[in-house]
């Protein structure tokens, strides 16, 4: 063989050892890259398995915690139901995403947003538990101020009937002492006697001459005695008379003294004809009343009624014709 056939068998060689070399990188290039994706498509498909578990495992349990907070309340039941149906929306929302989207990371985001649908139910269950408990605290603040203001009528109702009792005791004693008192005036009143009435008629020398005839008299005069009273004390003492006309009327004129007194025996007033004073001594004492009233008196029968202190101490009558 010539030296120029073994140079081009030599090249030959070269170039078919360099392709085999190229092709045997390229294959190897390639391998590497299939086992690369490879790799990471199996990567993928466990996190995508893993990923529909734990979704299955959240939404189960968020279910199951939903399920639990049920109760009476018929707001929070409510809520409940309107969590479940959020709750599957977003489940199917994440089923998408890593079925046909293949957004892992977004899926995953989404995942750890299903325990927000309990939370909120959580929320309010623990409000509609405090607003339980505080009404709960009302509800006793109520029952002991219902209690208090029952016992504060008892004791309302106990005082009223003490004080109705002590006012019918104080009625009573009050009572007793305006008798006792009344007793007393009684005891201390003054009483007449040898009461003498008699008409007189005034002579032009100025003398009173006794007279019983009616339309001559200019006047007349009640003497009486006072009688011994033990228990009244020494000093000047206040006597009313009253004339009482034939027709029944008192015979009054305010100009000549006549007033009226309170009759110690009912309280009424009473109108007296006129009045006079006594040094009341412990003996027996004259006093008498003389009333010249300037008219024409009417015959018939006169009433005279003598009072101390509002009582009648004596009472005569007498006759002018």
């Amino acid at each position: 063989m010539s030296q120029s056939s073994q140079q081009k068998l030599l090249a030959l060689a070269t170039v078919a050892i360099i392709a085999l070399l190229g092709l045997s990188a390229f294959l190897i290039y390639t391998k590497v890259n299939q086992d690369k994706l490879i790799k990471k498509q199996s990567s993928e498909l466990i996190e995508e398995a893993r990923l529909k578990a734990e979704l299955e495992k959240e939404y189960y349990q968020a279910l199951s915690d939903l399920e639990e907070m049920r109760g009476n309340n018929s707001e929070l039941n409510a809520m409940i139901e309107t969590q479940k149906t959020e709750l599957k929306k977003q489940k199917d929302k994440i089923d998408g995403l890593i079925k046909t989207q293949k957004d892992l990371e977004k899926a995953r985001e989404e995942i750890a947003k299903l325990k927000v649908y309990v939370t909120e139910v959580e929320d309010l269950r623990k409000k509609n538990a405090a607003l339980q408990e505080s009404n709960m605290a009302l509800a006793g603040e109520r029952d002991e101020l219902v209690l208090a203001v029952e016992q504060q009528k008892v004791t309302n109702e106990e005082l009223m009937t003490s004080k109705n009792e002590l006012t019918s005791e104080r009625d009573k004693l009050s009572q007793e002492n305006e008798n006792l008192s009344r007793k007393v005036d009684i005891a201390s009143s003054i009483k007449v006697t040898d009461i003498s009435p008699i008409g007189y008629v005034v002579k032009s020398s100025g003398k009173e001459s006794d007279s019983k005839a009616a339309k001559k008299i200019d006047g007349i005069k009640v003497c009486f005695n006072t009688t011994t009273n033990e228990i009244v004390s020494t000093g000047q003492e206040t006597f009313h008379l009253r004339l009482v006309n034939p027709i029944g009327e008192v015979m009054a004129i305010q100009e000549l003294g006549s007033g009226t007194l309170k009759s110690s025996a009912n309280g009424e007033s009473l109108q007296y004809t006129t009045s006079t004073e006594l040094e009341y001594k412990t003996e027996p004492v004259n006093g008498c009343f003389n009333w010249q009233p300037g008219i024409t008196f009417e015959p018939g029968t006169y009433t005279v009624e003598i009072y101390n202190k509002g009582f009648m101490s004596g009472k005569a009558t007498f006759t002018l014709k």
